[in-house]
């Protein structure tokens, strides 16, 4: 009997020792189970959210008519015969079409700097995004249409300071090139911006130039955010009878 009752006893102590480890290999099927279904449903989750946006942004415009004014400010470095530079633009721009410019560039007395600062402003016009857009020629890629668009010709005056000097009285005239990839794929989001200008100075202008005055070309690289936002530009003189007739409705309705 006792041989019987070891052997008996035998035989479940392993049973009861394979328990615990099934236990776990089902506790570990199951964590890999819910893992799955959990990365399934990240997985569609994020293929919504990924439709929603391509069909929010599936107008072309890419969220740059949220607003009419398109407001922008970036800094980087500017290089030039004489040295790099710094450099701090500003610009705002009506329906990501026309606008205005500021440029900023300072060599932070650097030694051997042709021009120890430099500041200028304009107008510039990107011509490719309504004509674009009206003749739905949007490519589908929100970084590359937003590239292609944001190609600007600028034209306007500068004033510059040599090294010791004060800002000269006389403007030149600045002509500028420029483009801005999207970082984001976005109106409102940060841009890396290349920009190129020629200059010619006031004197080269009026035909007395000194080789300081005479043509010359600035490169600058910046990194910029633009925001999109709502002025109401078009319908600004609209708005003010709006308010009016609204006026008059509410005490018409008080009166009643």
């Amino acid at each position: 009997m006792t041989t019987t009752n070891e052997a008996a006893r035998g035989s479940i102590e392993p049973a009861r020792a394979l328990r615990p480890a099934r236990a776990r290999r089902a506790a570990a099927r199951a964590l890999a189970g819910a893992a799955a279904l959990a990365a399934l449903a990240g997985a569609s989750a994020a293929r919504a959210d990924g439709d929603g946006a391509a069909r929010a942004d599936g107008d072309g415009a890419y969220g740059r008519l949220d607003g009419d004014l398109d407001l922008r400010v970036g800094a980087g470095a500017s290089f030039a015969s004489g040295g790099p530079a710094l450099c701090a633009h500003g610009a705002a721009a009506y329906l990501s079409t026309a606008g205005l410019y500021a440029h900023y560039t300072d060599a932070l007395g650097a030694q051997g700097a042709t021009v120890a600062r430099s500041v200028a402003g304009g107008v510039f016009i990107q011509p490719l995004f309504l004509g674009r857009y009206a003749s739905d020629l949007q490519l589908g890629a929100p970084w590359l249409d937003l590239l292609i668009d944001s190609v600007a010709l600028g034209v306007g005056s500068f004033w510059e300071a040599p090294p010791g000097g004060g800002l000269a009285s006389e403007p030149g005239l600045e002509l500028s090139l420029s483009l801005d990839v999207p970082l984001l794929g976005r109106a409102t989001g940060p841009f890396l911006g290349v920009r190129g200008a020629l200059r010619w100075g006031g004197p080269a202008l009026a035909g007395d130039a000194s080789p300081r005055d005479e043509q010359r070309a600035l490169v600058s690289i910046a990194l910029s955010w633009h925001h999109v936002v709502s002025a109401h530009i078009v319908d600004a003189g609209d708005r003010a009878p709006a308010r009016v007739a609204a006026r008059r409705s509410e005490a018409g309705a008080e009166d009643r």
